[in-house]
């Protein structure tokens, strides 16, 4: 349960040409918040409020009281570090724990255990800050552009240290930054500054897929914005309101009769930019992002704007949030008997989170986790054996299936195949390698087999599709290809097979596809509009001959007819018991136990019929 931790009405802090703060009203609760905004928009004269350190010129500010208990109920590391220049770096852990050498060793400090400040880097200095906070372990933590200077090699990791130790410890966080990547991978809550105001406060999901302005939506990174009236022109849409299109929803191709001719495409990794103008209407010019596999454009080349969306994100007063019904007009409560939440085996210092799982015909549940291991428990529930896969430090697996034979396969996804394993955790054999053709894979998620042991695996990152292999790894035939229309896919993330007909959840479309096993489309059956699906992000087979769909979007499990009738949903967002947070899988055993990956808690769930 969240609760209130700062108030503040209307708060205004003076000083310089203008004021650091002007009339900012906002409410902090519990749980992972960022205070994001560039240099200057007040990010540190907000957290010097909230920590005491300085006053409101006017207005008012109400801090919560703490919760009863023993631990320190605030702390909080101040742009500078706030490192004590007469004590050593193991000294500064000794001060606010029983053990340093944990919180030496997790951010790299055992070298340098006995360095004062002044001998140490400014990254070392910002590791260490950062490090005594958690090591202190207050109710809440406030940190001011954490792990600033260091390097972007490492800070990821050091980031999950933060995230692991506030989720074991139930610590709330407050954080500054201006990195918009980190705050959308690391915070719950974000509350968007700007010349000291603020312009947006609230969930970072809603914000980065519903911005209600181009202005704000920009805080989380790069948009493509589209007024009603350039729709049409850019996108070939008509639309009443402006859509809003981040660059993971947007597909520029190459198009010999397209309307649009690059002037200049940069391709930067993980994102391109890309100019283009319209010839045909006096050579408008506009400037898009999208997420390429790879650079394909060049100078001159025609190409068309294609909008990766079942449900274009239009932003009006009535949009849809969470694109489900209202539960006063939902359907029936999925019955539950018992809810168990568990957390997978650490792996060092890291607490990983649940990814794909599967039962295998014998009982066990095997799970994949976001470190890199595949996990088997036992039918009572123990963990039996574990082991990592071949590769992981690029990205970890999303898939896995138990086949007819015994092998375990795995779907390794950022290594663009197939892995399959003996019970004992033994590499048997791959398939696929990096490629669009057949045999090849961009991303593999998901993988299942028919009783007649035909391997079909999906697979997304531009290439969206459903590929059917023999038991043997030979290419048959291919199933779908990348869009919104019907029979097409984005991110078509849980197949499994039926009486000759396979069940695609195609995630980003909100929707459960329905494929003859030789290829040919049968239809929907099931969508945001009929079922209030919101990102269906893995799909399994009940032994009560019904489908079990995990919604990734709106934090649930939802039991689906083979005629797309909802006969019950379980769970909404949130991090308590009945709550799921961004889950991944599921899977459902012979005696109906329904298991979930619970991958934003961090923690398997149980839900007992």
């Amino acid at each position: 349960m969240t609760r209130s931790l700062w108030t503040l009405l209307n708060v205004t802090l003076t000083g310089g040409p203008r004021s650091r703060l002007a009339e900012v009203s906002l409410q902090i609760s519990s749980g992972t918040t960022a205070v994001l905004g560039w240099s200057g928009a007040g990010k540190t004269s907000l957290l010097n409020l909230l920590v005491g350190f300085e006053r409101p010129s006017s207005g008012a500010l109400h801090a919560d009281s703490a919760q009863a208990s023993t631990r320190l109920p605030l702390y909080w590391s101040p742009a500078d570090g706030g490192l004590w220049t007469h004590l050593t770096t193991r000294e500064h852990l000794a001060a606010v724990c029983d053990d340093p050498d944990p919180w030496l060793e997790r951010f790299d400090l055992q070298l340098l255990a006995n360095s004062r400040p002044e001998q140490l880097s400014l990254g070392e200095q910002s590791r260490l800050s950062v490090a005594r906070g958690l090591a202190a372990n207050p109710q809440v933590l406030v940190l001011d552009e954490p792990l600033i200077h260091v390097d972007s090699a490492r800070i990821r990791r050091y980031w999950d240290v933060i995230r692991d130790t506030c989720d074991q410890q139930q610590m709330s966080l407050v954080f500054s930054h201006h990195d918009p990547e980190l705050v959308l991978r690391q915070a719950d809550q974000v509350i968007c500054l700007a010349e000291g105001r603020c312009r947006w406060q609230g969930e970072v999901q809603e914000l980065y897929q519903r911005p209600p302005s181009a202005e704000i939506g920009w805080f989380l990174g790069p948009l493509n914005w589209f007024e009603s009236a350039e729709a049409t022109r850019w996108l070939g849409r008509n639309s009443d309101s402006p859509i809003c299109l981040r660059p993971e929803q947007l597909v520029v191709e190459p198009d010999d009769s397209g309307p649009l001719v690059v002037e200049r495409a940069r391709f930067c990794g993980s994102l391109a930019e890309v100019d283009v103008h319209l010839p045909e209407l006096s050579g408008q010019q506009r400037r898009v992002y999208h997420r390429p596999v790879q650079s394909t454009l060049s100078s001159g080349m025609r190409v068309s704007l294609r909008a990766l969306f079942a449900l274009l994100c239009c932003v009006t007063a009535g949009m849809l949030s969470g694109c489900g019904k209202s539960k006063a007009e939902g359907p029936p409560v999925l019955s539950v008997s018992e809810f168990a939440s568990e957390s997978l085996p650490a792996a060092g210092t890291k607490l990983p989170a649940p990814r794909g799982m599967t039962f295998s015909p014998g009982g066990e549940l095997l799970v994949l986790d976001d470190v890199g291991r595949v996990l088997v428990y036992d039918a009572s529930g123990e963990l039996d054996r574990q082991w990592w896969m071949p590769e992981y430090s690029i990205g970890r697996p999303e898939g896995v299936c138990v086949l007819q034979d015994g092998r375990i396969a795995v779907a390794d996804t950022h290594y663009h195949r197939i892995v399959f394993f003996d019970d004992e955790g033994n590499v048997t054999g791959m398939l696929g390698e990096f490629g669009r053709n057949p045999g090849q894979f961009i991303y593999t998620v998901s993988i299942t087999q028919d009783p007649d042991g035909f391997l079909y695996v999906a697979e997304y990152g531009g290439n969206d599709r459903v590929q059917k292999f023999t038991a043997d790894g030979e290419f048959v035939i291919s199933i779908g290809v990348m869009g919104v229309a019907e029979g097409e896919f984005q991110r078509p993330s849980g197949v499994v097979w039926h009486e000759g007909k396979l069940y695609v959840a195609d995630s980003i479309n909100n929707r459960v596809q329905v494929f003859r096993d030789s290829g040919e489309f049968e239809g929907v059956l099931a969508s945001a509009e009929s079922a209030g699906l919101y990102y269906p992000y893995d799909i399994a087979k009940g032994p009560d001959a019904t489908l079990y769909v995990v919604e990734y979007g709106a934090g649930r499990v939802t039991r689906l007819g083979f005629d797309g009738q909802v006969l019950g949903q379980y769970g909404d967002e949130g991090r308590g018991p009945g709550q799921f947070w961004t889950p991944w899988g599921l899977a459902v055993s012979r005696e109906g136990v329904i298991v979930v990956a619970d991958t934003g808690n961090r923690r398997m769930v149980e839900l007992k019929p």
